[in-house]
Order: structure tokens, then sequence, then C-alpha cells
């Protein structure tokens, strides 16, 4: 099934697409991922221009930890660049006031961040080519770059991603 194959499904008046649709579809897809990328982002224009001949049937889906350092050399479509910069600078405010709330995130997301220095909600890269993308969940790495480049959150510590491969 290719990522484009997703529009034929049902979907509510938001876009999103059934969940029950995506399970039966790709029964073995982590639910996480199925609500996080293919039913927030199936039949989103953005998405479809990036991902329409993946080949989401084939993904081997694993929850693994990595260092910011592995996951900063991740690419991230053009068009995010802007968000994920935006959210790096809204954390970066949080060394200088120390003041998580900083972040501008719901308040349960502040407080996870705030006790825990990682992520509420593992985002979801893809391995391509070799090499690690960034597909959803660019506020999290945004917000994950900023507290590591001020030293809130040491690079060498470990976080948990969603990683697919193909086999």
């Amino acid at each position: 099934m290719k990522f484009k194959e997703l529009m034929n499904l049902r979907a509510d008046q938001a876009g999103n697409i059934d969940i029950d649709e995506l399970i039966l579809s790709l029964p073995n897809t982590p639910m996480d991922v199925l609500e996080q990328f293919y039913r927030d982002h199936g039949r989103n224009d953005q998405f479809q221009a990036q991902y329409a001949e993946l080949d989401i049937h084939n993904l081997n889906w694993e929850l693994v930890d990595l260092t910011f350092d592995e996951m900063s050399l991740a690419t991230v479509f053009p068009s995010f660049q802007k968000w994920v910069h935006a959210c790096y600078k809204k954390s970066c405010r949080v060394s200088i006031d120390l003041e998580w709330k900083l972040i501008g995130h719901t308040k349960q997301t502040v407080m996870y961040w705030e006790n825990n220095y990682t992520w509420k909600r593992s985002p979801i890269f893809l391995e391509l080519n070799c090499k690690l993308h960034l597909v959803e969940g660019h506020s999290r790495f945004g917000c994950l770059k900023g507290l590591v480049s001020n030293g809130l959150i040491p690079n060498y510590r470990t976080h948990k991603i969603w990683l697919a491969k193909h086999f």
C-alpha cells in the first residue's frame, strides 16, 4: 500500500482518516504511528507531496532510543524547517528565565518536559537511503533542539522515537 492510497480511506469532516480502517489496512503498524502519521496527516497535501509513493505496507516500525546528536542529522522537509526553527527559538528562552512554560505547549506537555527532559509522545522518523528523516514531531524536535543547545538537556541523553525501515 502506498501512502497516496490513504486518500481512498474514509475520513471525518476534519480530514482525519478513520482509525478502524487504518488498523485493518495496516495491522502491523503501532497505534501511535497510525494516529500521528497516517490518521492525522494521510490526507494532508504537504504529506502527500512528500510521501505519495512511499510503500507504507512494507515499513517495519520500531521504538528506539537515539541521542539528540544522532537525531540532529535527520533531514526535514523544507516547508517544515520554519516550524522547527520557531519551536527551537521558543525553547531557547527557557534557559534564560528558567521558566519551562515558555515552551508554549499544553500544561501537561510542559510539565512532562520539565520532569523528564524529553517529549511525552515519540516523534516519527523514517530511514530513507540510509539517512534519518523527520516525518512528524517537528515541534517536539525543535523544542529538544533548543533545550539541548542551551544546556538544559545533555546532547548525549537518549529519547524514544518511532523509526521505520523497509523490510
